[in-house]
């Protein structure tokens, strides 16, 4: 008995220095040279997550707007990065601020996976390997890697869909440090899953119960401010449970009326998204969609866990077997229907699938060993290490990744007089999208990437159109008219990193504005719409 606390405590200890790690390693933050130290591999997503932190401790946001996209209704779930723009403001540096959520979430989430493997399957050993398949994912990527001469550890060898091949970005932990919330929204999903199978052994607890299902209640019904696919991801859950496991029903009753009640008011914060759900057979090779195509997708994402899963399904006790019901649900929906704007955003429902279905997997391997005894070497070298591969070379990549510099304030002249000078809530008609210093400042700009937008569901095609027309403008009655639509305050121009999308006239800034703000070693100047257009 001591021998097995103290491996759990050493469980534990791995599981906190391993999610602060991970944090502070892709994110951290330079004093002397006031600059964040961003991994290449977190560089595009963060992009849209500092100016959301920033428009909360900087910033005036609230009620809140999408500050790549301000001027409409908000379509993404940015709770937690008010909350670590909220702590910034109270003084703890941006680094600290987010790191220390973002690791608590992932330490939470393999909390959560080692909790709910040991309570299904009461094996320690079933309860390691689950974590093991988590961190280090059973994907074929390995196959591409050894094929690219010489081996690079630099980039990661498979990247669909924004790279070649059918295997996708989604499986290393690289989403768990671009996508802070997510570890923690999943984590808080496997506690809740870890409550009700402990209620289905001991259903003895009314007041208990109804108590955890009024806290479970509120908590889910932050969700959508928080994290929507996570949130119909424990519907699917709540629901099938709700079929299949009579005692259950009045806990998840009560549980989801009160989430429901709570989420209604919130979708009014969300009108006007074009987040419907649609009909969208295939996932990501919708456009290619054949049955060969589809195996073989699956195949060489999931590697040996398209097998092992369904095995450890049938070999599992009929009991526990009802538990993972929802994990093919979910499969399902993910292949048949878009969520959102962007297909892609689908991984989330396959992520979550996968955690538990690691669990299949990780007590297919321990009963095959129990069962098979005369070729558990071959079990361990093979099975274990093909499941793995894949994951370990991800994992070197994220560790030997390099950081870039990013200049904030007060290295950033440009964001640092934005900060002293222009109102909080201003919004400010950018020249660049990714970075802008306003964004640094907290301020809105125009649009920002128009990724970010376009996969909630916004029309970044006519803002880039009118962001087009304002730049190029010969007209002023025209500008001012739509500089005072778009409650624009200030413009930028920029004579590096402009965005190439766009043409730059000057001219008529130059005639009738005031130019404010002039960085001559960053070529930045900055125009009051004020004089112009009165």
């Amino acid at each position: 008995m001591r021998g097995t606390h103290a491996v759990t405590f050493l469980l534990f200890s791995f599981f906190a220095i391993f999610s602060f790690w991970l944090m502070f390693h892709t994110f951290s933050y330079d004093t002397k040279a006031h600059a964040m130290m961003l991994s290449q591999k977190v560089w595009s997503d963060f992009a849209q997550h500092i100016p959301f932190i920033r428009s909360f401790s900087l910033g005036e946001n609230f009620p809140p707007v999408h500050p790549l996209f301000p001027g409409a209704p908000i379509r993404y779930h940015f709770l937690f990065y008010a909350l670590v723009g909220t702590l910034e403001k109270l003084g703890i540096r941006i680094d600290w601020a987010l790191n220390i959520p973002s690791s608590l979430g992932f330490f939470l989430l393999l909390t959560g996976i080692y909790l709910v493997a040991m309570r299904l399957f009461s094996s320690q050993r079933v309860a390691i390997l689950s974590l093991v398949f988590f961190l280090f994912n059973g994907s074929l990527s390995f196959i591409q890697f050894f094929q690219k001469q010489p081996l690079n550890f630099k980039d990661f060898p498979a990247f669909a869909p924004w790279g070649k091949g059918d295997i996708t970005a989604f499986w290393n932990l690289n989403i768990y440090t671009n996508q802070r919330h997510l570890a923690l929204t999943f984590g808080i999903a496997l506690v809740f899953l870890f409550f009700l199978r402990g209620r289905l052994e001991d259903s003895r607890r009314p007041l208990v119960d109804f108590a955890f299902a009024v806290l479970f209640g509120v908590l889910f019904g932050l969700f959508p401010f928080f994290h929507q696919p996570t949130l119909l991801i424990l519907a699917v859950f709540m629901a099938t449970y709700f079929l299949t496991m009579p005692k259950l029903r009045p806990f998840l009753f009560i549980n989801g009326l009160l989430t429901t009640l709570l989420v209604i008011p919130q979708l009014q914060f969300f009108q006007g998204s074009t987040k419907a759900l649609q009909w969208y057979p295939g996932y990501l090779i919708h456009d290619s969609l054949s049955l060969w195509h589809f195996v073989s997708f699956w195949w060489q994402n999931l590697g040996l866990h398209s097998i092992l899963v369904p095995v450890g399904f049938f070999l599992a006790p009929k009991k526990i077997r009802a538990f993972f019901l929802p994990v093919f649900v979910l499969f399902f929906l993910g292949n048949m229907f878009k969520f959102s704007q962007e297909v892609a955003a689908n991984h989330k429902f396959f992520n979550f699938a996968l955690i538990l279905g690691n669990m299949l997997t990780a007590y297919a391997v321990t009963r095959l060993w129990t069962l098979i005894k005369f070729i558990k070497i071959i079990i361990v070298i093979v099975v274990v290490f093909f499941l793995t591969l894949s994951g370990i070379i991800d994992f070197f990549i994220i560790a030997g990744d390099a950081k870039g510099a990013l200049a904030d304030i007060p290295a950033n002249k440009t964001a640092t007089w934005i900060v002293r000078n222009t109102p909080k809530n201003a919004i400010f008609l950018n020249s660049s999208f990714l970075y802008h210093p306003a964004s640094l400042a907290g301020r809105n700009i125009f649009l920002g990437w128009p990724y970010f937008p376009w996969s909630e569901g916004y029309d970044t095609r006519t803002r880039l159109t009118e962001m087009q027309d304002m730049y190029s403008a010969n007209d002023l009655a025209i500008l001012c008219s739509k500089l005072k639509t778009y409650h624009i305050s200030y413009i930028t121009f920029q004579s590096r990193n402009a965005a190439s999308e766009l043409v730059f006239r000057e001219e008529v800034y130059q005639k009738h504005f005031e130019n404010v703000f002039f960085d001559a070693v960053e070529g930045f100047r900055i125009y009051s719409t004020k004089s112009g257009c009165p």
